[in-house]
């Protein structure tokens, strides 16, 4: 009688560790995609930006929102067409605000002509990386039905 509601238990330990390590592997993307955004070299482009975020995502598959792209809205206050969406089940989404992507997929058409601070007002750049986390016990991805990660990291254009 004991055992099943100790596997519950230790399933559900491990189910939580994996969302905290989640949710560590995202908010570092999204840290270090910041950074690369802020920097001049990544002024007209978000190829280095993309890069970033994918290679620090430590396994989990981060791709690029297909609204991510010029003209987007802040994900701190999002409006209009272009915002963050939830991605599908078991993927990472990242966000940057403001893009010079010109099309969707942004990792085909991340170079522009434009800089990325519009106007002398944006002084800052952002990251949001989504990660539409799913259990592995049934039980409990079946109550949850699936949490959305969302970390968001912002810095001042260097």
């Amino acid at each position: 009688m004991v055992a099943p509601i100790f596997l519950v238990v230790i399933f559900a330990a491990i189910d939580i560790s994996r969302l905290l390590y989640a949710y560590t592997a995202i908010s570092s993307a999204a840290r270090d995609g910041a950074r690369t955004a802020s920097m001049q070299t990544a002024l007209y482009s978000d190829c280095r930006i993309i890069k970033e975020v994918e290679l620090v995502g430590q396994g989990f598959p981060v791709r690029m929102d297909p609204n991510s792209l010029v003209g987007n809205s802040d994900p701190n206050q999002p409006s209009g067409a272009l915002q963050p969406s939830v991605p599908p089940p078991n993927v990472g989404y990242a966000y940057i605000w403001p893009a010079v992507a010109t099309a969707n997929p942004p990792d085909a058409n991340c170079d522009s002509a434009q800089p990325r601070a519009i106007s002398q007002t944006v002084r800052h750049v952002s990251v949001e990386v989504q990660y539409h986390f799913v259990a592995l016990t049934p039980f409990i991805s079946q109550l949850t039905g699936g949490i959305i990660v969302k970390t968001v990291s912002v810095v001042t254009v260097e």
